[in-house]
């Protein structure tokens, strides 16, 4: 399947997607489940109760913006795996395997998916489909920061976890709407603003 087209590829991911969905649920059932926190403290800030859970979140997900941004900004194997994405033709022909690509690719997403559920089970919920809903809420915030920038990524991150927990006040049965509706103006605003290529034909 690795030189299959992209459609292809994609409708590959969703079945493998609904098949490990419902594995899940077959071995960890419906019940959700939120695991013991990494400190039980808790800061007091211009009135606002911060646990330290919330700053651990703040603070590795800061560092791992800044550690993505190095490696594949100044090293090596980041450089290549730039890259690849944008063609892997190019890549395979100075060299570097999209196979080594791959794999390094899916290691750096079980890493950080595997720490981001480390860090987010204490505080909130996580059922056996959790999963898929939090990473598409985080490619919105990838989509407000046109792809392009980690701390854009963080900011866009942010302002979604803001408007989330203010539409749960305002209409908590519309809320996931309300997240999923902003990729419309920004989408209008990308469309606006970027130029255009025309496409090479065949």
């Amino acid at each position: 399947m690795a030189a299959a087209p992209v459609l292809v590829l994609l409708i590959v991911s969703v079945a493998v997607h609904l098949a490990m969905t419902g594995l899940a649920l077959l071995f960890f059932g419906a019940e959700g489940t939120r695991t013991p926190p990494m400190s039980d403290a808790r800061f007091d800030l211009a009135g606002l109760t911060i646990p330290a859970q919330s700053l651990w979140i703040l603070f590795v997900a800061v560092g791992a913006i800044a550690g993505m941004a190095v490696f594949f900004g100044r090293t090596l194997y980041g450089k290549a795996l730039r890259a690849t994405a944008f063609n892997r033709t190019g890549a395979r022909l100075v060299g570097f395997s999209p196979n080594v690509a791959g794999r390094l690719s899916f290691t750096l997403a079980a890493v950080l998916g595997t720490l981001s559920g480390v860090l987010i089970g204490p505080v909130t919920t996580l059922y056996y489909d959790s999963g898929f809903l939090i990473g598409l809420k985080g490619f919105v915030a990838a989509i407000i920061a046109g792809l392009a920038s980690y701390p854009l990524a963080l900011a866009g991150a942010m302002l979604v976890g803001l408007l989330e927990s203010f539409a749960s006040f305002w209409a908590s049965e519309y809320k996931e709407i309300i997240v999923f509706t902003m990729l419309i103006p920004v989408l209008l605003w990308l469309s606006l603003t970027l130029p255009h290529h025309e496409e090479d034909d065949q």
